[in-house]
């Protein structure tokens, strides 16, 4: 699972996490378009002391971090210099960021190369439509590229469509391993 640092919305975000074994963050990041910004957004504008220093908030909120994603984030991942800023504090964090892919003019893999990085990004958005068809659909694409490319990075929300929908995939994932990212990357 990747928890959304707590808020308001989810105060207890960080306390329920401490209870996984594993867990990643899911970081709001700035995006083009987006109406319900979270709290502490990451911004291009940042410094990077700010960035360290949220980053830094983030390891003390959950402290068995290892992995960070995403959320929205579609102008901040578009941006070189705003991905140099955070990829250097979360690798002076030993933390690794997965790209959740929120857009196509993502420059977080030419980022990573720099920084001599394995790019690690999502495949399939299991309910970027939350009818339960589209969900199962998406299942079974990423379940074809997990047996095409050898790994497939999948990312749902706890929606109960997706949820009814990985419970009714039981079978199909038969023929492929379910792992955290952490045994991926």
């Amino acid at each position: 699972m990747s928890f959304l640092p707590p808020s308001a919305a989810r105060p207890k975000s960080a306390k329920l996490a401490s209870k996984e074994d594993f867990y990643m963050v899911h970081l709001p990041m700035e995006a083009q378009n987006y109406s319900a910004e979270e709290p502490n957004t990451l911004r291009i504008t940042h410094s990077q002391s700010q960035i360290s220093s949220r980053v830094q908030e983030i390891k003390k909120l959950f402290p068995k971090v290892r992995y960070i994603n995403n959320h929205t984030g579609s102008k901040y991942t578009s941006s070189e210099i705003a991905m140099n800023r955070l990829i250097m504090a979360l690798n002076a964090n030993n933390i690794s960021f997965i790209d959740s892919r929120t857009t196509a003019q993502t420059k977080v893999p030419k980022v990573m190369k720099n920084f001599g990085l394995k790019y690690v990004a999502r495949d399939i958005f299991l309910d970027h439509h939350m009818d339960k068809p589209y969900i199962m659909s998406q299942i079974k694409r990423a379940i074809k590229i997990a047996k095409a490319e050898g790994i497939a990075i999948a990312i749902g929300h706890p929606h109960k469509n997706t949820i009814l929908a990985l419970y009714e995939s039981k079978k199909l994932f038969k023929d492929v391993d379910l792992v955290l990212i952490n045994k991926i990357y």
